[in-house]
């Protein structure tokens, strides 16, 4: 009786331990992505980032630390000491998306402006410092201004996008081009409909854009075979 008793016991612990642990993922980024407004407050008009939708299409028991915040660049997390906060709390092997770009091409924003070199420079060292933690960095180009001139959109990010991109070759890491799918996107819809998925500016997400675009992101990542979204 005592040997079936010690058999189970180690069954138990075999299960354990190949049991799957849930995956866990920690977001930084602007607006776009941050947590604006919670689902009690929001209305047709309130702004959501797709951050606060991710959860929803991920599998049950997924951890998302959403750290992104309004206004937010790669010079700033440094300086408010956030970032720092966020290797301290982030587990070893969890991933790790980084989206910036909105707010740092703007030269008349002395807070936000970085120059494209700055730009690239904070964004390589954000990878190196979150790889010594043994965190899984997933580079995110920023989503798509929806920002039309007599009918034509026009692309708002342009060379900062393209950092992005060229961060992500350097390093070998794996990139959502969210910039391209979503300017495909709002340029499919028109001016007249791709509004309707935006929160009264060009920039902030309603509910159906967050939505939208955390769709995207989780279509993205599993094409691009990142643990935990694949099919």
């Amino acid at each position: 009786m005592k040997r079936i008793f010690l058999m189970l016991c180690a069954c138990v612990l075999v299960l354990s331990a190949s049991a799957k642990k849930p995956m866990t993922i920690f977001l930084v980024g602007d607006e776009t992505m941050a947590e604006l407004t919670s689902v009690e407050d929001r209305t047709d008009s309130a702004a959501v980032g797709w951050g606060q939708e991710l959860g929803a299409l991920l599998p049950e028991g997924t951890i998302i630390e959403n750290h992104a915040l309004e206004g937010a660049t790669t010079r700033s997390i440094s300086n408010d000491g956030r970032w720092s906060n966020i290797l301290y709390r982030a587990p070893k092997g969890a991933l790790l998306f980084i989206q910036f770009g909105h707010h740092e091409y703007d030269e008349t924003d002395g807070r936000s402006y970085s120059s494209l070199e700055d730009f690239e420079n904070h964004l390589m060292t954000m990878v190196a410092d979150a790889q010594k933690e043994r965190l899984k960095v997933v580079l995110l180009t920023p989503t798509a201004k929806c920002h039309f001139k007599e009918a034509e959109l026009h692309p708002r990010h342009g060379a900062y996008a393209e950092g992005v991109r060229r961060v992500a070759e350097r390093n070998k890491l794996p990139l959502l081009d969210i910039d391209a799918v979503t300017y495909a996107w709002i340029q499919e819809l028109g001016e007249e409909q791709a509004v309707k998925y935006f929160a009264g500016d060009d920039v902030k997400l309603n509910e159906a854009g967050a939505k939208a675009v955390a769709g995207m992101v989780v279509k993205e990542a599993k094409e691009k075979k990142i643990k935990g979204f694949k099919d």
